[in-house]
C-alpha cells in the first residue's frame, strides 16, 4: 500500500527540543511489511507512547544497494536532524533504518528531509498473544526448582532480588561445590532484561540443562562444572515478562510506575539503559518516561539493576553474557563508541577476538550467519549492562542478539537454542586458554590482599585505560584478579596497595592460564631479617636453616622467601647472602 505524504513549506531543521531516539526493533528482510504509511492525518502523541517505524530514504534507484559512503552520509543526515541511530534494526544497504518516533512532528521532519516512514508495529499482536510454549515467570521458577532438586550435588538456587510487584529474581549456581567460595573463575549468563524478548530465556535454560544433565557423562562439561562457577539468571525482568503474557506482548521495560507519567507507555524503565557506566543523556537512551528506552530517574534506580550489580559484587565474574533478540549478531560492549581507536575498549584485541570466534562458532552450526559488530559505525547504547561490566568491574562481557524478532514462531526456537549452544560452549573453552590469574598475598602472612592490579603493557606497547574505566582490584577472599588475554604475548602487570611496596611483573602468556602469585611486602620490612633488628646477620641464619626446603612454606619462614616464590630453598640463599650486613 502506498500513501503520499503531504508537503509543507517548513524549513528543514533538527528536532532540537525533541527527545533523541534509538532503533529498538530488529530488521526483518521481507517482501511484505505489515503496517501502514504514516501521513500527517495519523496522530502520534507522547501519551500514545513511542512507536517503532521503518525509515526509508527516497532514492532514484531504490533497488540499488547503497555503498559505504552513501550509508555514512545518510546516517549523518539523520544524526544532524536529531535522531540517534542504533546498531540494530536497520538495513542501510537498502536505505532502510528503524527508529522510534514519538510525535507527528517527527514524521513531518523526516518527510521533509526525504524519508518515508512506515509503522511496523502490528496492533493485532498486542494483548498477550505469546505462544504458550514460551516460558512465563512461574514456569522459570518451577524449572529452576526442579533442576536443583534433580541435581543437589552441583546446584544451588539463589534469589538475587525481588521486583516491585513482589516477584523473585531467581537464578541457579552450577558448581561441583555449590555454596563454597572456591578459587576458580566464575562465568555468568542472563536473559530477558527486555520483557518481550521471550526466546532468550530458552537459551539460558538449555545451558542449565546441558551442564546439569551431562555432568559426569560428558567429560568436557564435567570439567567445566568442576573448574568454573556458573551463575545463570534466565529472567532478569519477571514483572515485565508477566505483563507480556497478560497484556502486551510488545512490552520491553519493567513495570515501575513513573511519577506524572500515568499508565500505559509511561510505566517502566528500560533496564538495559539503567546501569551506571555512561548513564545519562548523549547516546542511546531517553529521559522521557514514555520512551521504550527510558533510562530511569537515576543510574541503578531499579531493583532488577541493583540485583544484577549485587550479584557481580558477590561472584566477581570473569565473563558475563547477556542474551537479547534484536538481530543475529554479537554486539560490542562500548556501544557509544564511534569505532575509532580512541573510543574503543582498552583491551579491544581480546574482546574482538572472542566476539569473532563466538560468532563463527554459532554460524558454523547450520549456516545461519551471526555477525560480530566489533565495533561498527552505528551506535549507540548507554547505561547497558555489558559496558558497565567491563568499565566498572573488569568483566569480559558479551551481548548476543539471538534472532530476528522478539517472539519468533516457537518452531524456530530449537534452532536458535542449538546454534547459540555453540556460542556459550566456545566461551567455556576460551576461558581455559590464554588468561592471567594474579593472586595477591601479604608476603609475611600469606593472607590474601585486596590490591590494585593494572595491566600496563602488551609486548612493551602501552595499554591505556582512559575511557572511564574504574581501577581493578584483587578480590579479598582469595586475592585473585583474572584477565583474559590474547595468546603469545607478554603483559606487564603492576600491583600496588597502600602501606606496601609496589611490584611490577612481566607475564608471558602462551595459550593456557598463567598463575601469577604476587607477594607484597609491607613498607619498612626487610627480607631475611627474621628479628627485624635492622641487620641481616648470622643470628638470622639459624632460623633460615630451619625453614630450608620446608613445604608448604610456614608463616614464620616467609621472611626468608627472598624471591617471592613461596618457598625457601637454594634460590633464596644467594639473595640472603647478598643481604648479609653483620656478623
Amino acid at each position: 500500500m502506498s500513501v503520499e505524504f503531504l508537503s509543507a513549506d517548513i524549513p528543514n531543521q533538527g528536532k532540537e527540543s525533541l527527545q533523541m531516539i534509538r532503533c529498538i526493533a530488529p530488521w526483518k528482510i521481507s517482501c511484505a511489511v505489515v503496517g501502514l504509511v504514516f501521513a500527517f492525518g495519523v496522530a502520534v502523541s507522547a501519551q500514545d507512547g513511542a512507536q517503532q517505524v521503518e525509515v526509508r530514504l527516497r532514492r532514484d534507484e531504490p533497488l540499488r544497494a547503497m555503498d559505504a559512503l552513501q550509508t555514512v552520509a545518510t546516517k549523518q543526515q539523520l544524526i544532524d536532524l536529531g535522531f540517534d541511530l542504533a546498531r540494530c534494526g536497520h538495513y542501510p544497504a537498502n536505505g532502510v533504518f528503524r527508529l522510534e518516533i514519538d510525535s507527528e512532528e517527527d514524521v513531518r521532519l523526516l518527510n521533509e528531509n526525504g524519508f518515508d516512514v512506515v509503522e511496523t508495529e502490528d496492533p493485532g499482536l498486542r494483548g498477550g498473544l505469546i505462544e504458550t510454549s514460551y516460558f512465563d515467570p512461574g514456569e522459570i521458577l518451577t524449572m529452576l526448582n526442579q533442576t536443583a532438586s534433580d541435581h543437589p550435588g552441583i546446584t544451588e538456587l539463589i534469589t538475587i532480588g525481588t521486583t516491585l510487584e513482589g516477584r523473585p529474581i531467581r537464578g541457579i549456581v552450577i558448581s561441583n561445590n555449590p555454596g563454597v567460595d572456591e578459587d576458580e573463575p566464575a562465568i555468568q549468563f542472563n536473559a530477558q532484561h527486555h520483557a518481550r524478548e521471550v526466546a532468550t530465556s530458552h537459551v539460558v535454560i538449555d545451558l542449565i540443562n546441558r551442564l546439569t544433565d551431562q555432568y559426569g557423562i560428558d567429560s568436557e562439561i564435567t570439567d567445566w562444572v568442576n573448574n568454573y562457577e556458573t551463575v545463570c539468571i534466565p529472567m532478569v525482568n519477571p514483572d515485565g515478562v508477566q505483563y507480556v503474557f497478560n497484556s502486551d506482548n510488545n512490552w520491553r521495560k519493567n513495570r515501575r510506575p513513573n511519577s506524572g507519567c500515568g499508565s500505559g507507555s509511561g510505566v517502566g524503565v528500560d533496564l538495559n539503559r539503567n546501569y551506571p557506566y555512561l548513564w545519562g543523556p548523549g547516546c542511546g537512551s531517553s529521559s522521557s518516561c514514555f520512551s521504550l528506552v527510558y533510562r530511569g530517574p537515576s543510574s541503578a534506580s531499579e531493583l532488577e539493576t541493583q540485583a544484577m550489580m549485587n550479584l557481580q559484587d558477590e561472584y566477581r565474574f570473569t565473563i558475563a553474557t547477556s542474551y537479547h533478540s534484536s538481530g543475529r549478531f554479537i554486539d560490542y560492549p562500548y556501544a557509544c563508541s564511534d569505532g575509532s581507536a580512541a573510543g574503543r575498549m582498552p583491551e579491544h584485541g581480546i574482546i574482538h577476538e572472542m566476539m569473532v570466534a563466538m560468532a563463527g562458532a554459532i554460524s558454523a552450526v547450520d549456516g545461519v550467519t551471526y555477525t560480530p559488530f566489533t565495533p561498527v559505525p552505528f551506535g549507540g547504547v548507554n547505561g547497558d549492562d555489558t559496558s558497565w561490566y567491563y568499565a566498572h568491574e573488569g568483566v569480559y562481557p558479551f551481548i548476543v542478539e539471538i534472532g530476528t524478532s522478539f517472539a519468533p514462531s516457537f518452531s524456530l526456537v530449537p534452532g536458535i537454542v542449538n546454534r547459540n549452544r555453540a556460542g556459550w560452549e566456545y566461551l567455556y573453552d576460551r576461558l581455559g586458554q590464554a588468561r592471567i590469574d594474579v593472586r595477591v598475598v601479604d608476603h609475611l602472612t600469606g593472607l590474601p590482599l585486596e590490591a590494585k592490579v593494572e595491566m600496563l603493557q602488551q609486548d612493551a606497547a602501552n595499554i591505556l585505560f582512559d575511557t572511564g574505566e574504574f581501577d581493578r582490584f584483587s578480590e579479598p577472599i582469595h586475592g585473585r584478579s583474572r584477565w583474559v588475554t590474547e595468546a603469545n604475548h607478554t603483559y606487564t602487570m603492576r600491583i600496588s596497595k597502600s602501606g606496601y611496596q609496589t611490584r611490577t611483573v612481566d607475564v608471558p602468556v602462551v595459550n593456557s592460564p598463567v598463575d601469577v602469585p604476587v607477594l607484597l611486602l609491607a613498607n619498612g620490612v626487610s627480607l631475611g631479617d627474621e628479628k627485624q633488628d635492622g641487620d641481616v646477620d648470622l643470628a638470622d641464619y639459624s632460623e633460615f636453616q630451619k625453614c630450608f626446603d620446608v613445604a608448604p612454606i610456614q608463616t614464620e619462614c616467609r621472611i626468608f622467601d627472598m624471591n617471592a616464590d613461596e618457598a625457601v630453598n637454594f634460590d633464596d640463599l644467594g639473595e640472603w647472602t647478598a643481604a648479609l650486613t653483620g656478623p
